[in-house]
């Protein structure tokens, strides 16, 4: 028999029976809408789907909720090592002693401490007063300076063309090298020198005095050489080495010239 909805017991609950079919019919189509069980308060429709509440605890009855135990911190677990062999009697880990004899072929070697390197001293200023040693080997070479360009000059006039022009430019280089050769000595000793030396004598003949000069620029390389060699000076080693290439050029030039002459 077909269940039909109980409207009287709707309209109790302030629901409008109407509605209420219209929205069960499209909800749940082809059944019938629950209708008023027997014992139920008057007025009220219950769905014979519907789980009874169960009663809520009152809030005396919670039982309380025991607080979680602190965590206890895990000690680190530290890595096994490998034994150490066991030493002669006598030696300490800061001080250990090199066996000699066979009974302990497993024990360590001995450190040995690092060479500690050596601070270095600080540099000495370039051209400063602790090249006051260095006056003297200046004055030197400032004389053979002076005597290389009046023998450069005094060749240069005997000469004609591209020989004339050669020997000229060897002899404004020495002049160079003399005014190099100056300034260091000033800024060393804070005076002015003037070189002492004659005019050289030279040959007569444009070849002999070609050959007289060659062997005075290898005795210029040679002495700039030396001199750098002997000096701490950065800046005068140097200026040292590059006269002493200067000296090697010039008597390279003045062998060409020969050459050329026959």
């Amino acid at each position: 028999m077909e269940l039909k909805v109980n409207r009287p017991a709707l309209a109790g609950q302030d629901i409008d029976p109407d509605t209420f079919q219209r929205v069960w019919d499209r909800v749940m189509p082809g059944q019938a809408a629950p209708a008023a069980r027997e014992g139920d308060a008057p007025g009220s429709s219950v769905p014979d789907t519907s789980v009874p509440a169960e009663p809520s605890v009152p809030p005396e009855e919670v039982p309380p909720v025991e607080p979680a135990p602190p965590s206890e911190e895990v000690p680190p677990v530290e890595p096994e090592l490998p034994p150490v062999p066991d030493c002669p009697a006598g030696s300490t880990p800061d001080t250990p002693t090199c066996p000699t004899c066979p009974e302990c072929p497993t024990c360590p070697e001995c450190p040995t401490c690092p060479e500690t390197p050596s601070t270095p001293a600080p540099p000495d200023l370039c051209l400063g007063e602790a090249s006051q040693g260095d006056s003297r080997q200046l004055e030197a070479l400032m004389d053979l300076a002076q005597e290389g360009a009046m023998a450069g000059r005094a060749i240069a006039r005997r000469a004609n063309g591209p020989r004339a022009k050669t020997l000229s430019a060897l002899a404004c280089d020495h002049r160079m090298a003399l005014r190099r050769l100056s300034a260091a000595y000033f800024l060393i000793t804070g005076k002015r020198y003037a070189p002492k030396c004659a005019a050289p004598a030279l040959p007569a003949s444009l070849a002999m005095a070609l050959r007289q000069q060659f062997v005075w620029e290898q005795q210029w390389e040679r002495q700039n050489t030396q001199a750098a060699q002997a000096t701490a000076d950065p800046c005068l080693k140097e200026l040292y080495q590059e006269l002493a290439q200067e000296g090697a050029l010039h008597a390279g030039c003045i062998r060409s010239l020969l050459e050329q002459m026959g």
